[in-house]
């Protein structure tokens, strides 16, 4: 006969029988063919190994033909010998346990059933109690394999929303660095530049200092020369002797009366203004951060009747007569609105808008395709990504909460592979609010100046350059 181990790896975990048609699982685990079929039949989606909880996709199972050999060994050699069963015996009484008590919750014999502690219990036979306990334990497997999935589920997302902040905070870290080089490698090349060129200013100026300083001490060399023979002529009492190469001496006394001339210590305008070259270098820096404010102009044809733009095509301001402007498809016929003569289809963009003191007004960006001839509510779903402002509170579509605050000028930035459209109060930088949806068009920037009842709110809005 198989010793009690061998019969052990033989065993189902599930039915606690040997193996009957077993099959393997993904993880390894052997089961009865109908033991895990059954086990699943009551869990929807994934499904788990009921011996190491290993979640799978797919339902698969592969015959175990070897074991299934060694089982049906196993059991024929079972055949003819006497089933060996636990015995269950009360230890009060030595009977054998046949009832169930259920206020107790134990197992009883018949004698302990018609006992004064048992007598008035709720007693049920052994077989009726497993049998309704078992149910109780299947419900209670089915909740816990439903909780195990969603907690493995929970885990994945869990783990998946970690990878994927690291994953943003590496991306926004290489980001960083990659802007913030540019501009170190600006700074450092506009460094070297103008120290070069500092220095280049002073060796000139050095230069004539110092050729100016050399015919100086030249001079005072050929004074010197002259002063001392003219001392010694004059010490000669003889009047031959000092009349003697007289006339030699008195042309060298008239050596020409000439300075070497002053030259500037001065460096050049452009070079000792310091502070006006590092508000140049600050200038052209601009064009080395991505994205810089972007020069727009507004598109005419776009512009509701009511609407005046200026020459420039860089401010629209509201009139109460309308303007006797030409029928054109892009036109807004209703909504005071105007687009950018300027669309965007991919790419990191930015400008501003300032909106002084206005109280009412609309700002954002919109897709190319928006209706132009009926209203329409400013929202994402009709393609819209704006922000309203209504007595210096800002509104939001779609968003409960409202912003008090002073903005005097609006900063757009759209981000269009990431679809991003995020405004800012350009003073400061603060961050207002971020759309985030998905582009598949053309987008434009779109202003509506609102109208007005009094002159509160009678100012353009106006794109800002820099």
């Amino acid at each position: 006969m198989a010793s009690a181990n061998f019969v052990q790896d033989l065993t189902c975990p599930v039915c606690l029988e040997v193996f009957t048609d077993p099959v393997s699982l993904e993880c390894g685990h052997n089961f009865c063919g109908a033991c895990i079929s059954q086990s699943w039949e009551r869990v929807s989606g994934n499904v788990s190994c009921p011996q190491c909880r290993q979640v799978f996709a797919q339902r698969n199972t592969r015959p175990a033909y070897t074991l299934r050999n060694i089982a049906e060994k196993v059991k024929q050699l079972r055949v003819g010998a006497p089933e060996q069963k636990e015995e269950f015996v009360c230890r009060e009484h030595d009977e054998k346990l046949k009832l169930f008590c259920q206020e107790e919750q134990e197992m009883i014999c018949l004698v302990c059933g018609q006992s004064a502690q048992h007598k008035m219990h709720n007693v049920i036979p052994i077989k009726e109690a497993a049998q309704g306990h078992k149910e109780k334990l299947e419900e209670s497997l089915k909740l816990l394999q439903e909780q195990m999935t969603q907690s493995v589920w929970s885990k994945q997302e869990g783990e998946a929303a970690i990878r994927q902040l690291k994953d943003q905070v590496d991306g926004q870290s290489c980001e960083i660095r990659a802007e913030f080089e540019k501009m170190h490698q600006f700074l450092r090349e506009r460094q070297q530049q103008m120290l070069a060129e500092l220095q280049r200013e002073a060796d000139k100026i050095l230069t004539q200092l110092e050729n100016n300083l050399k015919r100086t001490v030249d001079k005072i060399t050929s004074l010197e020369g002259v002063i001392q023979d003219v001392k010694v002529t004059l010490e000669i009492q003889d009047p031959q002797g000092l009349l003697k190469d007289i006339q030699a001496l008195l042309k060298r006394c008239e050596l020409p009366v000439s300075s070497p001339g002053v030259v500037s210590v001065d460096l050049p305008e452009d070079v000792a203004e310091g502070r006006l070259r590092y508000l140049k270098v600050w200038k052209e820096m601009r064009a080395v951060v991505s994205p810089v404010p972007e020069r727009l102009t507004l598109d005419p044809d776009t512009a509701q009747n009511n609407l005046v733009l200026s020459q420039d095509l860089m401010s629209v301001k509201f009139v109460t007569v309308k303007q006797n402007c030409q029928d054109h498809p892009k036109r807004f016929v209703l909504k005071l609105n105007v687009l950018s003569s300027q669309g965007f289809t991919c790419g990191k963009h930015y400008c501003e808008v300032y909106v002084g003191y206005k109280t009412e007004w609309v700002v954002g960006v919109c897709r190319e395709s928006v209706n132009r001839d009926r209203g329409h509510t400013c929202t994402p779903a009709e393609g819209y990504w704006v922000i309203y402002v209504f007595s210096n509170s800002v509104k939001i579509p779609d968003v409960i909460s409202h912003l008090e605050m002073k903005l005097r000028k609006l900063g757009v930035y759209l981000d269009y592979e990431r679809g991003q459209v995020s405004f800012y109060n350009a003073d400061n930088m603060c961050h207002i609010h971020t759309y985030t949806d998905s582009f598949t068009e053309k987008l434009h920037l779109i202003l509506n100046p609102c109208d007005y009842e009094t002159d509160a709110n009678s100012e353009p809005l106006t794109l800002l350059t820099t």
